[in-house]
């Protein structure tokens, strides 16, 4: 028996469609990520984080100020940190359990460690306060182990902020390595560091990090602008991210703002804010996210929207083709 009237023509267009539409889906599902952008999670409510964790997220990566991992459900590779010396001994034990599986990870993978946070800044501001020679007697004792067997993690400079005294400090701290161990000092995989300011003092302070540690890659694990408005604030994330994604040395980065508006200290103000006051994406934070390329937009919140949307339309686009070719058939 013959094909009805129309009916060969009918299958091409909608095979050929359907093609289309195939090749659209896989290119929103795949290359779609910045490969060096991540997340700080900052203590605040859990569902705020649901949006920069949803299945289209282009992050790949996130720390949390500690060894815990926070975000279990994520894909994403998770950077436990040793915040300070104090906590060290503890946080070493930890990160010990997470490689030997007696601690479970979730979906997170964990192959980096951070090393203390701002150690040349005081308590008061999220520093660490210890001094180079002591940091550098801990980090030898607790935290160089960790890049041997059975463990074989990557472990980073101490993150300092991005100042002159900052520079001092990691110059400090160098001696003291090797005033230490003189055979070998402190070796690391890479460097972390800091840097609130313009896009130029960026740029230069990555520049003097790179001349001091020429064969490590840079993470910028805290980066903003402060106490500028929304369109300033933009304006510089527009600016820098470009700039990270393609400079070489830099591996790397995670905005400081993955908080509330309304949550946002008053030294770095609300405009670095990537939520607005009820828990959606801000327009810097949409921005942070990959915009309407990556099918993120202010005011988005939890897992749904974006990408995920454009797949249901396009499914159901094949569901109506289908319906009316049925109809042409009988």
């Amino acid at each position: 028996m013959g094909s009805p009237p129309g009916l060969k023509p009918t299958l091409t267009l909608l095979l050929s469609i359907i093609s289309s539409i195939s090749h659209l889906v896989q290119a929103q599902g795949s290359d779609s990520t910045y490969p060096k952008r991540g997340l700080i999670y900052i203590d605040g409510r859990s569902e705020d984080y649901d949006v920069f964790t949803s299945e289209q997220s282009p992050l790949t990566w996130y720390y949390s100020y500690s060894p815990w991992p926070t975000l279990l459900s994520w894909k994403a590779n998770f950077a436990p940190m040793i915040h300070g010396v104090r906590d060290a001994p503890e946080a070493v034990r930890r990160i010990q359990a997470f490689v030997n599986g007696s601690q479970r990870l979730g979906a997170n993978t964990l192959t980096h460690v951070l090393s203390f946070n701002e150690p040349d800044g005081d308590r008061a501001s999220g520093g660490s306060d210890s001094s180079p020679e002591h940091s550098a007697e801990v980090y030898l004792e607790y935290i160089a182990p960790l890049r041997e067997a059975p463990y074989n993690l990557k472990v980073s400079v101490p993150a300092t902020t991005g100042s002159p005294m900052g520079l001092e400090w990691l110059r400090g701290f160098n001696e003291s390595c090797w005033d230490q161990n003189p055979d070998k000092g402190c070796e690391f995989d890479f460097v972390a560091t800091h840097w609130y300011g313009d896009f130029a003092g960026m740029a230069s302070w990555l520049g003097t990090v790179h001349e001091l540690y020429p064969d490590l890659p840079i993470w910028l694990t805290e980066f903003a602008i402060p106490q500028l408005d929304d369109d300033e604030t933009r304006e510089f994330m527009n600016q820098s991210l470009p700039y990270l994604d393609d400079l070489d040395y830099v591996e790397r980065y995670s905005w400081f703002g993955t908080f509330r508006t309304n949550d946002a200290n008053e030294w770095t103000g609300d405009g670095v804010s990537m939520l607005n006051g009820r828990g959606g994406l801000s327009d810097l934070g949409a921005e942070y996210m990959g915009g309407d390329q990556q099918g993120f937009e202010a005011g988005q919140r939890g897992q749904g929207g974006g990408a995920s949307s454009s797949r249901c339309s396009i499914f159901f686009l094949i569901a109506c083709l289908m319906v009316g070719l049925s109809s042409t058939v009988y």
